[in-house]
This record gives structure tokens, sequence and C-alpha cells, in this order.
């Protein structure tokens, strides 16, 4: 595999507080909705730097990124799944009428 996956990651606090809280800037800023995968990569510095964002990653769940890291994070596929529908439903709540 060329990819290792650590999730959650091995960092310290401070750096995954980091990443956190620029996710959630960068989230914000660009628009995105219900779900996005975010790259960082940590330099030989210790900081964390944005490489870019995927507002629609793969879904694939036996080989895209987001559900082998949301399941290592302890979540099924449905789960993931259901989280977004979720999210996509809260956003358009007042246009939804659940009966």
């Amino acid at each position: 595999r060329l990819v290792e996956y650590e999730c959650p990651p091995h960092l310290e606090s401070t750096v995954v507080e980091k990443i956190v809280d620029a996710s959630l800037k960068i989230y914000r800023v660009l628009g995105c909705y219900d779900c996005a995968r975010i790259d960082f990569r940590i330099g030989y510095d210790g900081n964390p730097y944005f490489l870019e964002i995927n507002p629609l990653p793969g879904l694939n769940p036996g080989s895209s990124d987001l559900p082998i890291m949301i399941r290592r994070m302890g979540m099924d596929f449905n789960g993931l799944i259901s989280e977004i529908l979720d999210a996509a439903l809260n956003r358009y709540r007042l246009c939804v009428s659940v009966k």
C-alpha cells in the first residue's frame, strides 16, 4: 500500500488543534457543504501546511480515502453516508417536510 493511514493521527494535540481550526476556516471560506476531505502535510518544522481540499471526495467503501479513514476512526460506511445525508437535510430542513 502506498498510503499509510493514521486515524486518529499520531500528532501532538497542539498540531491537531491547528489542523482542525484551519480545516474549519478553509471549509467555510471555500463555501463547502456537507462533506469534504482536507489534506495537510506536516513540515519539518512540525507545522501543518494545507495542501488541498476535495469537496467531493470518493466514497468507494473499499478504496476511497474518506471511508477508509472513517472506518479507522470507528464509524462504518453506513454511518458516514448517514452523517453526510443528515448534513444535507439540515441545510434544506425548511424545504423538506418529514411525515
